[in-house]
């Protein structure tokens, strides 16, 4: 016959040495004579030789005949099978398809007999509707199928599976296998493996959507990540597909992986060779052996998993497609890139070789020399130098392979137990972290502890309490559910875990929002929000979007926005007055929330303390006073931000500075200006210092302040300042008087009253109504530098202070624990080494403060006598 291109000269000669060559390719051609000419229109016509589904279905409908059984039908795509494998090994073996070409057109035959055989069990079935989608995994998956391959592949079923769905599934998937595995007449179309779905052998044959997506969370393994790098899907319900497309780009590429995956994938090779690689084998597997395929692949999909979140252009299936990508993004050198994929060619051809002689599935060279010679031949080298390539390409394998799968040495930290008040509880609760979850595969359970022990022992080390910090840790873990994904996630990210652990440092109140709430972490710590500073205006329109019952919403979102807050302050990323800012927005949210809600009119609210002055802190209540005559409304938003639902309250409001401090809740103007004109007692003056319009009615609002800028400039005009300065040493005589002066840092001589009383004692006198203490300091600053430094320097001190004790339960707290270890703890919390140092400089504030008080009550202007 004709001439043609590649290896040989004509089709003749070609053709001979095929069937000389592949003995199961001569029987079939002796079995089917018709073939030959077949293939030989083929080879003359270059058009007709990359033949597709298309071409296969209308060969195979004219093989199968109308209105065949379906015994009938699946014999005709088994010879169709059959004569497609034949023409791609003489193709292959003729020179004429590279082995790329060869894999590709494998995969896609298998593509089609799968779809094929699927089609026919739907047909015997009388299924309406399609139920599942078959996905192909390993060299199928990735479209790299040998002649001889098992095909990987697995069923998945939808969600909404009812008892009589899940039964009709499991039968297709039954018949399915049965059709590929059965031979009938003909032979079987391709042995089946089904050991690589959720499980393996001891899983649901047909798994759910929701079952996967479980169990790859929970137990999912790094060999398990690697399988599905080259998912696919190729038959039944495309959306399905799709969905498990989703699935496995986030298990199989996660955010974090540490780079013990080399470890773990060398350690797998490790096992590999000591189970199989036996006697000779070593050296004659050319999958297997040292520098075979294999090694290839885990260093291809190592990398792919590693880098595939950061770098998308790597999360590709082909082995040699995931290398050229890797070479693109300068995480693989080109010239190692190159070296790869043509020892990767030069291995697949030569398994090719191996599995053309008699369609088995092997991958080993033969031992006798004239068997070598022949492949060598076969090949197109001569004896010697088809061993020197192989040698050579094998040996750059395995030592790029060696190279990044070396086994590193341990550089473990470990937990210090002298370090805790309680050693014997804390090797409890490390145990306990140890301790194998029944959702959780052991084995990665535990190797995700190792990677995480070395950061969790270095964090634990240097916790202010580390008794409570792991207790609260344990709670954590046990709450969060997949324990191994999260210990994965935090080895990749020490800095979440500093941060959690940080948290659990800081707060007992705060880690007890985390174990009602764990994916709250995992929110805060991801977002943008962390570094940026919200105002009331971002609350009031995230508060706005809140769905289903708002109430138990905005519980829920105050929780996240506290915890948010909480962790701005302690990672340093706000400072003190930026905290209360955000803190007094977040309240003045809330309250705006309510007053919308309920349809408050011409209602508007004052705040007082804190509050104005826009300086709330951990645990603070709302103090107000209410402008309006709409007292049910007032009543409304009093329960809606007080009332404790399973989401806790949102603010606790407090109404007691409002005339006598009983009574309606909402008053007009005109009754507040008569109660502070004639029956308030200065104190009561004293106070309107820090009020400042907060939520509601805008325009009421104004009217309010108004009235109090008034009534202040009024009342202030005849300061009278040793009423002021008694009614201050009234307070530190009698408030906790039980209590030691120097633990009283609020209330106590240098406390937080001696600069609130002597800033407002300096405002009055200039005539100067300004809420926020901190600005007033400001203010100060221009007239009396030094002393505005000092009182700056207590005032932050003093308020840091309060906020570390605040913290630990988000309660009001004023009093210095007493307790040596407690001090301890609080002066590391503060950045001191040691108690004595945080005493030193705690008193040392105190006086200094107490000193600054003094002096502006002797500069105030006294009413003569």
């Amino acid at each position: 016959m004709g001439r043609m291109s590649g290896r040989f000269s004509t089709f003749d000669s070609a053709l001979a040495a095929f069937e000389k060559f592949s003995p199961v390719s001569r029987r079939r051609l002796d079995s089917h004579p018709d073939w030959i000419d077949w293939l030989s229109a083929i080879v003359a016509n270059p058009r007709t030789a990359n033949r597709g589904p298309g071409r296969w279905r209308m060969d195979w409908r004219e093989l199968c005949k109308a209105r065949a059984e379906a015994a009938r039908k699946l014999d005709a795509v088994r010879l169709l099978k059959q004569r497609e494998q034949l023409r791609i090994g003489f193709l292959d073996f003729a020179g004429l398809y590279s082995w790329e070409e060869t894999t590709l057109d494998l995969s896609r035959l298998a593509d089609f007999c799968l779809g094929i055989v699927l089609q026919v069990v739907c047909e015997e079935l009388h299924v309406d509707g399609m139920p599942l989608a078959i996905l192909a995994l390993g060299k199928l998956g990735g479209q790299e199928l040998n002649y001889s391959s098992d095909i990987d592949i697995m069923f998945l079923a939808g969600e909404e599976e009812t008892a009589s769905l899940a039964t009709l599934c499991t039968t297709i998937a039954q018949r399915v296998v049965s059709g590929l595995s059965d031979s009938g007449g003909v032979g079987p179309l391709f042995r089946v493996d089904l050991r690589l779905r959720p499980d393996g052998n001891a899983g649901a044959l047909v798994p759910s959507f929701s079952e996967c997506e479980r169990y790859y969370a929970a137990s999912g393994e790094t060999w398990e990540r690697m399988a599905l790098i080259k998912a696919r899907f190729v038959a039944g319900e495309p959306d399905l597909g799709y969905e498990f497309e989703v699935l496995r780009q986030q298990f199989s590429f996660p955010r974090h992986f540490s780079e013990e995956v080399f470890e773990e994938i060398a350690e797998m090779k490790a096992r590999i060779d000591g189970e199989v690689l036996l006697g000779d084998r070593r050296q004659r597997d050319v999958k297997l052996g040292p520098g075979g395929i294999r090694e290839i692949e885990f260093l291809a999909q190592a990398l792919q998993l590693f880098y595939g979140a950061r770098q998308p252009i790597v999360q590709v299936r082909p082995t040699c497609g995931a290398l050229r990508s890797l070479a693109t993004v300068g995480i693989l050198p080109s010239p190692q890139v190159d070296a790869l994929i043509a020892a990767y060619g030069f291995l697949r051809n030569l398994e090719h070789r191996l599995q053309m002689i008699e369609e088995l599935q092997t991958h080993l060279l033969p031992t006798e020399a004239e068997a070598r010679a022949e492949i060598a031949g076969s090949l197109g080298f001569t004896a010697p130098a088809f061993e020197s390539a192989l040698q050579s390409h094998r040996s750059v394998v395995h030592e790029l392979f060696q190279k990044y799968f070396i086994k590193r040495e341990s550089t473990s930290i470990h937990v210090d137990l002298e370090s805790f008040a309680f050693p014997e509880e804390a090797a409890r609760n490390l145990e306990a972290l140890q301790a194998r979850d029944a959702l959780l595969s052991a084995p990665r359970a535990a190797r995700a502890y190792r990677r995480l022990a070395p950061f969790l022992a270095k964090t634990l080390n240097g916790a202010v309490d580390p008794d409570a910090v792991l207790r609260r840790f344990v709670s954590f873990v046990s709450k969060y559910g997949a324990r191994s994904f999260l210990f994965e996630s935090l080895a990749a990210n020490p800095k979440a875990l500093e941060l959690l652990m940080k948290l659990f440092d800081a707060s007992s109140f705060f880690s007890e929002i985390l174990f009602a709430q764990p994916e709250l972490f995992e929110e805060i710590a991801q977002s943008r929000s962390l570094g940026e500073r919200k105002g009331r205006d971002d609350y009031l329109e995230e508060l706005s979007r809140l769905p289903g019952d708002v109430a138990l919403a905005a519980r829920v979102y105050r929780r996240g926005e506290l915890l948010r807050i909480l962790l701005r302050d302690i990672l340093g990323l706000a400072d003190l007055p930026e905290v209360q800012r955000e803190y007094t927005a977040l309240a003045e949210a809330c309250l705006e929330l309510a007053c919308r809600i309920f349809g408050c009119g011409s209602l508007a609210y004052i705040g007082l303390g804190r509050f104005g002055g826009g300086e709330l802190a951990y645990g603070s209540d709302l103090d107000c006073l209410c402008i309006g005559s709409e007292e049910q409304a007032a009543l409304a938003v009093h329960r809606f931000l007080g009332e404790t639902l399973p989401a806790g309250i949102l603010f606790a409001m407090d109404y007691r500075l409002r005339p006598h401090g009983e009574g309606p809740l909402a008053l007009s103007v005109e009754a507040y200006e008569s109660y502070y004109t004639h029956e308030a007692q200065f104190w009561e003056i004293q106070a309107l210092t820090r009020a400042r319009f907060v939520a509601g009615d805008a325009k009421m609002g104004e009217r309010g302040i108004a009235m109090v800028d008034r009534i202040w400039n009024e009342r202030t005009a005849s300061c009278p300042v040793d009423e002021i300065v008694s009614m201050r040493g009234r307070i530190e005589r009698e408030r906790n008087a039980g209590v030691s002066p120097l633990q009283r840092f609020k209330t106590g001589a240098g406390g937080l009253l001696d600069i609130e009383f002597g800033m407002i004692l300096w405002l009055m006198k200039e005539r100067r109504r300004e809420p926020n203490l901190w600005t007033a300091i400001g203010h100060l600053r221009a007239s009396e530098p030094k002393l505005a430094q000092v009182l700056r320097d207590g005032y932050e001190f003093l308020r840091r202070l309060e906020a570390v004790l605040r913290r630990e339960r988000n309660q009001q707290q004023e009093i210095l624990p007493e307790d040596p270890t407690a001090l301890e703890q609080l002066g590391r919390r503060m950045g001191f080494s040691t108690r004595e140092e945080f005493l030193n400089a705690y008193e040392g504030q105190r006086k200094m403060i107490r000193a600054a008080y003094r002096e502006l009550c002797e500069r105030a202007p006294r009413l003569p006598h």
